[in-house]
């Protein structure tokens, strides 16, 4: 395929159905290419149109670190013009508080459908657009012995019928070791600071359910034992307890991170779930309603519902550089920003589905979502707006 093919599908899209008010109207004519995905060239067309000089900064889950900065390094090189502050990858509740305390975020993603609205509406931003989504899995530290068994019962899962009497008992022996052998150490993220905390504990409650019959029998043996994990505030923040031989097994792990993170970590490796226990299949919703979880720290209790890790975006009301906010979301859903997000262990979620006010969503990007409405069978995995 000719080195122009890519992006000139890149500019069809952005350039002609967005239109060339939004599309590449940052620059003079000029050739483009992007260093990582090599052989991918374009040429942007002329306009006039003024742009912001505000810094572009993002604001986003820790997991999307790895996507969003392949997506900025393109962002950049297309728009050199536009300046890119450092972005802020931490968990979702953190970013979401820090944009609520300071408005320097142009763009805020999260990795749950609850911590936007909950944290931002009506202040701050009125809308998210759910755009991707990733599977629970658990990263495995094969140094440890226990790392070991448990990778290699998980091989053999992979060779038996779903839900057969083989199936089920390799995974209650994986299960068994990892929340019920008392010398094996878990890490997890905390709840109130990252959704991976709380998506951890309905993987656990889930898999207590659909291999023992009980909910509640695996996580009590984790979370009622504080000697059998380690909690920081992000899951990003867990491979280097892992690194130093802390844990055994990363339990607030996504596949969006997990992929380039234990390329980086030398015996690391993550392990797979089944869809109904993995939070990354959006047609078990319902089963995964079948549980939530209820977390207390420091006097404060929360319950959260149990849903698909579903990640979200939005440009807040007072974003320092809404244009080029804009060109990120266009890229996000353009073809190599589909592909990027693939690469990391992303689902794309095609049209991306608006949740709260529609009519806010800026013109240029509404040909690629649609409002919830249109997809009554996922309200669910969304806040009630009762």
């Amino acid at each position: 395929m000719a080195s122009t093919t890519v992006w000139v599908v890149v500019g069809l899209i952005i350039g002609l159905v967005v239109g060339i008010a939004i599309g590449y109207a940052v620059m003079p004519p000029k050739v483009i290419t992007v260093t990582k995905y090599v052989n991918v060239t374009t040429t942007t067309p002329t306009t006039t149109t003024t742009v912001s000089t505000a810094p572009f900064a993002v604001g986003a889950a820790g997991t999307l670190k790895f996507a969003f900065g392949d997506l900025l390094n393109v962002m950049q090189s297309m728009y050199p013009s536009i300046t890119i502050a450092p972005a802020m990858f931490k968990g979702s509740g953190e970013v979401a508080h820090t944009e609520a305390t300071t408005q320097q975020f142009s763009v805020v993603a999260s990795a749950d459908t609850t911590t936007i609205p909950s944290v931002l509406f009506p202040n701050y931003t009125n809308y998210e657009i759910a755009f991707g989504v990733t599977q629970m899995v658990i990263i495995v530290n094969l140094n440890t012995t226990a790392g070991q068994e448990v990778y290699q019962l998980w091989q053999q899962a992979q060779s038996y019928s779903p839900l057969s009497a083989q199936y089920n008992e390799t995974w209650q022996k994986i299960w068994q070791i990892i929340a019920l052998n008392s010398s094996t150490v878990v890490g997890v993220s905390n709840p109130f600071t990252d959704p991976s905390g709380y998506q951890a504990q309905c993987v656990v409650k889930l898999a207590g359910l659909a291999f023992f019959n009980n909910a509640s029998y695996l996580y009590d043996a984790i979370y009622g034992n504080p000697s059998k994990y380690m909690m920081r505030n992000t899951e990003v923040d867990l491979l280097t307890l892992m690194a130093s031989g802390q844990v055994d097994f990363i339990l607030s792990a996504y596949e969006s991170n997990a992929i380039p993170q234990t390329k980086e970590y030398h015996n690391a490796v993550f392990i797979t779930l089944p869809p109904f226990i993995n939070l990354g299949d959006l047609s078990y919703v319902g089963y995964y309603h079948q549980v939530s979880v209820t977390w207390t720290e420091n006097g404060v209790t929360k319950t959260f519902t149990c849903n698909p890790v579903v990640y979200t975006i939005t440009i807040p009301f007072q974003a320092p550089n809404k244009q080029a906010a804009e060109y990120f979301l266009l890229l996000l859903f353009s073809p190599i920003g589909q592909k990027i997000m693939e690469e990391n262990g992303i689902k794309p979620i095609i049209p991306g589905i608006v949740y709260g006010n529609y009519s806010a969503v800026p013109n240029a990007i509404k040909p690629f979502v649609a409002p919830l409405s249109q997809y009554p069978q996922y309200a669910s995995i969304f806040p009630s707006q009762g």
